[in-house]
């Protein structure tokens, strides 16, 4: 994407005279988001997507999305270091400032509580072949974001995926833009009334939710997914074991057979927006008691203790 000069105005450098890019926003900021493209902070509508942008023509690219609490967004850096991981993987050059990027469009939204994208594509191209040297194209959003309490309350239906993820596939577990297999699937489980559609991977394991990563309870113990599955090594998936393992629960990172689901005690999901959910049914049959567990509560309380410790105490994000 880029922005004409009119469209926005280039973030100053820390330490030029600047706000910081972490500082509050002003009284009377905009609330209803903000857009980062290219260095340019640009009123939210009015980005323009180059026609031959490899993102948008061919998928080509990765993307991170983050939840910010009280203007700070938790384990950024881990994102980051993940997109990274991923961008050195594919060859796609990450520019340096992707911190103050991030942390400057949250300030200039003057949102507390937020969806925030970090979006990087290989930027403009013709054909398959990456072009030499690639110019990337670098979007970060902010918008508005509060859980629907519901979730937590009464729990989520899933469905299996009629699809596949295939784990042998080069981009397996990447963050990437190509998305169309999770929207096809997240489609389907929303037409028989379902919340989520889980995928089993190529040899028939459960794999990952279209948008979220997935944990059994079964005797007191976790299981999930291993990342030899395919499955994407998600920020928040790796905050509950590291809760996990301090609280003295074991955790299985081993391959789960789909039968599994029917003979948990709880099931939930985890993802950066939405932390810890609850998993009440598989299709009509209901997991454990057909409502949200006590461990599965029990960890969603010491995620979100952890979220606040973290960001009051400037730590590890």
């Amino acid at each position: 994407m880029k922005a004409s000069p009119e469209h926005g105005r280039p973030l100053a450098p820390a330490g030029a005279g600047a706000a910081s890019p972490s500082a509050p926003a002003p009284a009377g900021a905009p609330t209803t988001g903000a857009v980062w493209v290219n260095g340019v902070l640009v009123a939210p509508g009015t980005a323009v997507l180059a026609a031959d942008d490899r993102g948008f023509t061919l998928g080509d690219g990765l993307f991170e999305t983050m939840r910010a609490y009280g203007g700070r967004v938790f384990r950024l850096r881990a994102h980051l270091e993940r997109l990274r991981s991923s961008a050195d993987r594919l060859g796609i050059p990450i520019p340096p400032d992707l911190e103050d990027a991030v942390r400057a469009t949250l300030a200039a939204s003057g949102l507390d509580s937020a969806a925030v994208r970090l979006t990087v594509s290989r930027g403009p191209g013709e054909g398959l072949a990456p072009p030499e040297p690639a110019r990337p194209t670098v979007v970060v959003t902010a918008r508005p974001y509060a859980p629907a309490e519901r979730w937590y309350a009464a729990g989520l239906r899933a469905v299996f995926a009629r699809g596949r993820l295939n784990e042998h596939a080069l981009t397996a577990g990447i963050k990437r833009l190509g998305y169309l297999d999770q929207v096809a699937a997240q489609a389907e489980a929303r037409a028989v009334g379902a919340d989520e559609a889980l995928f089993l991977d190529t040899e028939g394991h459960l794999a990952e939710g279209a948008a979220s990563n997935v944990f059994l309870v079964v005797d007191g113990a976790l299981w999930t997914p291993p990342l030899s599955c395919g499955v994407l090594p998600g920020i928040t998936r790796g905050v509950v074991i590291e809760l996990a393992n301090a609280a003295g629960i074991l955790v299985r990172e081993e391959p789960v057979p789909p039968d599994a689901l029917h003979a948990a005690d709880e099931a939930f999901l985890t993802s950066s927006l939405r932390e810890l959910v609850p998993v009440v049914a598989i299709g009509d049959s209901p997991i454990g008691r057909g409502q949200p567990g006590p461990l599965t509560l029990h960890l969603l309380d010491l995620y979100r203790g952890r979220v606040h410790a973290e960001l009051e105490s400037g730590g590890v994000s």
